[in-house]
């Protein structure tokens, strides 16, 4: 094996295993950023779901006043209920647009979930605008529980908002297993918001129509209580689990004084006065004001518990690319050390040792290339300088002997386009002619093309001879040939086929063609005077025979010569200056189908 080639074998394989090692270490890490980046994606998709949660529970807020509303209806419960739903509608949309395209399982699930909740949602809002519409007697008579049915359906619309939430919650926390307990967290506190609405829910009707609490309402405000309670115990559990940052404790802390402390005493008062049958003291629109604000704090905690989940893995989404960035750097420095050795053995050691071993190839082969060194490597005093010295001279030597070959070379093409050309016209004389025209016979046999020959011969040449010398008949002779060469076609072969005789083949040309291409030939003659070498300007005339053969029949150029010959006697016969075409060959006869 040459050294060269075993170099360069060596060389690739050294950078094929850095080159391979370093997009392997690249892959990876561009693998961990990606699985981070789509992991943070999950817990932004996670939040927006948990305020559709959010926002569709504080829909039931304004529709239940509007459910239990008098007689005539108030306009403005009935516009802030609307406010309530396009606000709702806005963060379902948001939701939505976040999911859609995404081919995942766990955004194709969320999807299918929250396009579920929505069609629930609108079920909902059918129901609770058709209750709303009924008499207020009707709505409001003990037993009838009209109100309640319309709320139980918004109830059923978290609950399938929620599974979302479970489910993108799930996808991030795959990606960010340590994160799960501040993800967890939020989606407890979603929870813990939503069960805190239902809560008050339970007494919506009881307070705008004064009556006690029935039996639902007692059954199931202890079981919301037990809820409530075991959310609470589980957000504390998650946040202790692991270092809690200030505002998360401060967002914890705020919940138990506004919530825990303040709103839920409140509620077991009134919890005691509906099932002892007391007055509560305040209508639904009052408990609204005071039990609502306090729940913002639940969702200030679910804010806090997201935001450090979030923040936590935008950290690691940073590490792992600027880990991908280092990588990629040490990678790639090592690679351009590697490919600057061998640029620099390539260029100070194989380059000169190969052009010399090129040099000298060529010499023996007598080749002509470069020069073997440049100026450069033959100042180098190193034994790659000897070389390339030693190689330059041999190669000069052989230059010249080089030079004086090609000089031969070109006489000898020079006596080879001399025999190929009439002296005087510059045309093909007749041998060339005929060497040519075979070929181009023999490509026309082979395609099945047309061929047509015209022969012409100039008017009364040998007056012109006798009258103004033989001078003015060569002068005629190269302008009829200019006149000729300006009128022929690419492919089309023109030659002098001797004395005052001129010879065209084209082939490829139909009989019509070639008419037309003779009648131009005839008429570019007749109508531009030569200027003879004593001034006198001379009108010439030739006369033309044509003959051809049709597409797929033989031919043969002596044949066709004869042809156009008798053709061009007959135009001599006739009185010159004219085109006279030969009887078209007989066709083949045809087998009967």
């Amino acid at each position: 094996m040459r050294l060269t080639r075993l170099f360069l074998l060596t060389t690739g394989l050294l950078l094929a295993l850095v080159s391979a090692l370093l997009l392997r270490s690249i892959w990876m890490d561009g693998r961990q950023v990606a699985a981070a980046e789509l992991g943070l994606a999950a817990m932004e998709r996670a939040y927006l779901v948990m305020k559709v949660a959010e926002k569709a529970s504080a829909e039931r807020g304004p529709a239940i006043p509007v459910l239990n509303d008098t007689e005539p209806a108030d306009p403005a419960k009935r516009e802030r209920l609307q406010a309530f739903r396009h606000t709702t509608d806005a963060a379902f949309d948001e939701a939505l647009t976040a999911l859609t395209g995404l081919s995942d399982a766990a955004s194709l699930s969320t999807l299918a979930q929250l396009q579920k909740a929505r069609r629930e949602l609108a079920h909902a809002r059918v129901e609770v605008d058709r209750v709303a519409a009924l008499p207020h007697a009707r709505r409001s008579a003990p037993g009838q529980r009209l109100t309640r049915a319309p709320i139980d359906l918004m109830f059923a619309v978290i609950d399938t908002v929620l599974a979302g939430v479970t489910t993108q919650s799930a996808a991030a926390e795959a990606v960010y297993p340590e994160l799960a307990m501040p993800l967890v967290g939020a989606r407890y506190a979603a929870e813990l918001r939503e069960y805190a609405g239902r809560l008050g829910s339970q007494f919506t009707a009881p307070l705008a129509t004064g009556q006690p609490l029935g039996r639902e309402e007692q059954r199931e405000i202890p079981l919301l209580l037990g809820r409530i309670e075991q959310l609470r115990k589980l957000i504390e559990l998650q946040a202790r689990a692991g270092h809690t940052p200030a505002p998360l404790q401060a967002a914890i802390a705020a919940m138990e004084a506004q919530y825990f402390a303040a709103d839920l005493p409140f509620i077991e008062q009134l919890t005691e006065r509906g099932i002892t049958g007391q007055p509560y003291g305040l209508d639904s629109a009052a408990f609204v004001a005071r039990y609502v604000p306090p729940m913002k704090s639940i969702v200030a905690l679910r804010d806090a518990l997201f935001a450090a989940a979030r923040d936590s893995a935008t950290e690691r989404v940073a590490a792992a690319r600027l880990r991908m960035a280092i990588n990629a750097g040490l990678g790639l420095a090592v690679l351009c050390i590697e490919l600057t050795v061998f640029l620099l053995i390539r260029h100070r050691v194989l380059l000169p040792l190969l052009r010399s071993t090129r040099a000298m190839n060529a010499v023996m082969r007598g080749e002509h290339i470069q020069p073997a060194a440049n100026s450069a490597t033959m100042l180098r005093t190193d034994e790659i300088g000897d070389m390339a010295r030693a190689v330059t001279a041999l190669q000069e030597a052989t230059q010249r002997s080089r030079a004086l070959e090609a000089e031969r070379e070109q006489l000898i093409a020079q006596l080879r386009q001399a025999s190929d050309t009439d002296f005087l016209t510059g045309l093909l004389n007749r041998r060339a002619f005929s060497e040519q025209a075979a070929r181009l016979l023999a490509q026309a046999r082979r395609h099945g093309w047309p061929v047509a020959l015209i022969v012409f011969d100039m008017d009364h040449f040998k007056r012109i001879n006798d009258e103004h010398g033989h001078p003015a008949g060569d002068a005629v002779l190269c302008a009829a040939a200019e006149i000729a060469r300006g009128q022929v076609r690419q492919g089309e072969l023109l030659a002098r086929h001797g004395g005052e005789e001129f010879i065209l083949l084209a082939v490829g040309c139909r009989p019509d063609e070639a008419r037309q291409l003779a009648e131009r030939l005839r008429l570019a003659l007749a109508t531009q005077p030569v200027q003879l070498p004593d001034g006198t300007p001379l009108q010439i005339t030739a006369s033309f025979g044509l003959a051809w053969v049709e597409a797929r029949q033989p031919v043969e150029l002596d044949e066709l010569y004869r042809n156009a010959d008798r053709a061009l006697y007959a135009a001599k016969s006739d009185g010159r200056n004219q085109v006279r075409c030969a009887d078209p060959p007989p066709q083949p006869l045809r087998e009967a189908g």
